[in-house]
């Protein structure tokens, strides 16, 4: 491993680093930051191109048997005041890389015979995103597709939130909301969206087909355009005394019922303790 001592906060790595805390650096430059060993180690094992590591001294000197070092070429050390900087997190672990953001395509999330397809529409709680991104990698679905107004998937919180998710799952941002709802109908995907007001609740529709769940953000719901256009709307029941249910909860709630029914075709609607 070639050990590269950097001193200086003004080294063009160091420059960077620090300008991808920001979005517009991130989608100007396609790169983005992966914070701490386990991360690291799960983008080396899923091939995330990565182009370059910087660790603080502790690190190297203490931290460095958590990562597989192995795989790591070199790596650039600081300060650690310095590499305190750098990070976006109050607690710093001691190894930041910045890694390549993978592209992909409508084509790619509804391949397969029953694509199952998570629409985040105007999601911008980081936490609730990257939760809803690792619910769908663990249910099992074919892919997420992220409209304008959404927080961006490689938000350092959305990365640390989805755990790894990220580099496993196909992933579309930044769409118009109609043009995804759009492309999604045209490839034969039903749109399904989660409406507290919706007479049917998730336990009476069938999911076992193509289909794409949409999800409103924290504090508005879906749009009523997007209500409009979907195939059908679908409730999860609340008691009355609660005002509302965290989106990433409901997400996961809906992705296991549909999981249910593709794992069980024998399965018919109904309670969910079915």
């Amino acid at each position: 491993m070639d050990i590269k001592p950097i001193t200086s906060a003004a080294n063009p790595l160091l420059k960077r680093i620090r300008s991808l805390h920001q979005r517009s650096a991130r989608e100007k430059s396609g790169l983005f930051l992966i914070e701490g060993a386990k991360l690291v180690n799960e983008a080396q094992a899923r091939n995330v191109p990565i182009r370059d590591i910087v660790a603080s001294q502790s690190f190297l000197k203490e931290g460095l048997g958590a990562c597989h070092a192995a795989n790591i070429s070199q790596v650039a050390v600081v300060e650690d005041k310095l590499f305190r900087e750098l990070s976006t997190t109050e607690h710093p672990e001691g190894i930041i890389a910045v890694a390549e953001i993978p592209r992909h395509s409508i084509s790619e999330v509804v391949r397969g015979k029953a694509p199952l397809v998570v629409v985040a529409v105007a999601i911008q709680d980081p936490g609730n995103l990257g939760t809803i991104i690792r619910t769908a990698l663990a249910a099992g679905a074919s892919g997420v597709v992220l409209t304008k107004g959404t927080v961006d998937p490689y938000n350092p919180k959305v990365v640390r939130a989805a755990a790894g998710s990220l580099y496993a799952l196909p992933i579309v941002g930044d769409l118009p909301v109609d043009d995804a709802i759009l492309a999604l109908k045209e490839s034969g995907v039903s749109v399904y969206a989660l409406d507290m007001q919706a007479d049917r609740t998730y336990w009476q529709t069938e999911m076992s087909g193509p289909v794409a769940l949409a999800l409103g953000s924290e504090g508005q719901g879906l749009p009523d355009a997007v209500l409009l256009q979907a195939d059908c709307r679908v409730r999860v029941p609340m008691n009355s005394a609660c005002e509302s249910l965290n989106v990433a909860v409901c997400a996961g709630i809906v992705l296991y019922w549909a999981v249910k029914q593709r794992n069980e075709p024998a399965a018919r609607l109904g309670s969910p303790a079915e």
